[in-house]
């Protein structure tokens, strides 16, 4: 396979369709059937480590949710947490990340070069996603909080 199949092939929409399909399956595993507006759901990672990840529901309209994601654990003082808003699409059955750590323009693919982000950023965040969901299912406990 030729280097720019290679690329064509990190850019497929129908490769980026298929993880988001899965994403939601994980997202809805993790997450209780009656989650409402701030409800809050706790991922513990069991491996030893104070790490996990928090799930907080933002925004509920009638075919989406709006989750905040936040992926902590014990890590140097200059690397910075990571949050993530995800928005969920219950009629397409998708969930993809429409927000990676406040940066709010998240492109298909990017038309200009840009030191602050690479062609294929918006597949990165998705497959960081895919990749901390699965981790959260094989090794985590969850707890739901629910703010009244």
């Amino acid at each position: 396979m030729s280097v720019s199949e290679t690329r064509r092939q990190r850019h497929n929409l129908a490769r980026l369709h298929s993880e988001c399909e899965l994403n939601y399956v994980r997202l809805l595993r993790l997450m209780p059937s009656t989650a409402k507006l701030e409800h809050s759901i706790r991922v513990d990672f069991t491996h030893g480590y104070d790490s996990g990840m928090q799930i907080t529901v933002e925004e509920i309209t009638r075919y989406t949710h709006l989750l905040s994601i936040v992926a902590d654990s014990v890590r140097p003082d200059w690397l910075p947490e990571i949050q993530m808003k995800v928005r969920i699409y219950h009629d397409a059955r998708m969930a993809e990340v429409v927000e990676w750590c406040s940066d709010r323009t998240i492109p298909w693919e990017l038309s200009e070069k840009s030191s602050m982000q690479a062609p294929d950023e918006k597949w990165q965040w998705n497959m960081f996603l895919s990749d901390l969901l699965s981790h959260g299912l094989s090794h985590g406990m969850s707890r739901v909080k629910v703010t009244l």
